[in-house]
């Protein structure tokens, strides 16, 4: 990018701001939203000033800090009897420090390590301020992904079981504290399905007996759970049987016919 356009594009940026301040106190004087607005503005004003795609790590290190001050400026305007903003730092910190690492931070240890602090943070944070609601677990649940993609990414099938694991345990844990009704076992049953498909998507007749009596199994989980009274399982059970009594017949029969006469 030459620097005629990234001064235009600078000068456009805090010309919006301006624009943005002006509107704010001749449309609504008794607000003053502009001016964190114009303070975010500088984010896209420095990296086209600076070149931020040739030293993205000196932009990464200036925006994260612009974004902090706005956010605790609002903090502090808005609600100074609750520091809401402690709980932005450890994830627009990671930022910059994901990006001054380089190549390192896409290693398994540094990931992890990261990982564990981010997650920590948030531990303590829920403690201090919101220790009647253990907000941790989702927090926790996002971060870890980042060593879990990293240190096993490159094998889609373990990565597969391992996610889903990882799913079903979140949502296990989310149902437990936040509800007594059992929800879990929704989101996890349709998560079966995606290791699953990878491992057995070149075998269609063993992938749909699998399914059909996952499925089966769910239908009657759901149907002892909800209405053990009534049992109405088998009317989704019985038309599910179809699909691999279909593959059977239709494809993997017709395949056994075609190569005995070749």
């Amino acid at each position: 990018m030459d620097k005629s356009t990234r001064g235009f594009l600078a000068f456009s940026s805090f010309l919006i701001a301006l624009f943005l301040m002006a509107l704010n106190f001749l449309v609504f004087p008794g607000s003053d939203w502009s001016f964190y607005t114009a303070i975010l503005f500088l984010a896209p004003v420095l990296f086209f000033l600076l070149d931020g795609s040739r030293h993205f790590k000196l932009f990464s290190v200036v925006g994260s800090i612009l974004v902090l001050i706005v956010l605790a400026a609002a903090n502090l305007r808005e609600t100074p009897d609750y520091l809401w903003v402690l709980f932005a730092v450890p994830a627009v910190l990671a930022w910059p420090l994901v990006i001054l690492m380089g190549q390192r931070a896409a290693s398994f240890f540094y990931s992890t390590f990261a990982s564990l602090v981010l997650v920590l943070s948030y531990v303590l944070l829920n403690i201090y301020f919101e220790p009647g609601f253990p907000f941790s677990i989702f927090t926790t649940f996002a971060i870890m992904w980042w060593p879990l993609s990293v240190g096993i990414s490159y094998f889609p099938r373990v990565f597969s079981i391992v996610a889903t694991a990882w799913l079903i345990l979140f949502f296990i844990v989310a149902n437990a504290v936040t509800t007594d009704a059992i929800w879990w076992i929704y989101p996890a049953f349709v998560s079966l399905f995606w290791p699953l498909s990878v491992l057995l998507a070149r075998h269609l007749l063993t992938y749909s007996i699998i399914s059909t009596i996952l499925i089966s199994i769910f239908f009657i989980v759901v149907n002892v759970i909800t209405s053990k009274e009534t049992i109405w399982a088998i009317y989704p059970i019985f038309a599910v049987l179809w699909w691999p009594l279909s593959i059977y017949f239709f494809v993997y029969r017709r395949r056994q016919t075609k190569q005995k006469f070749i």
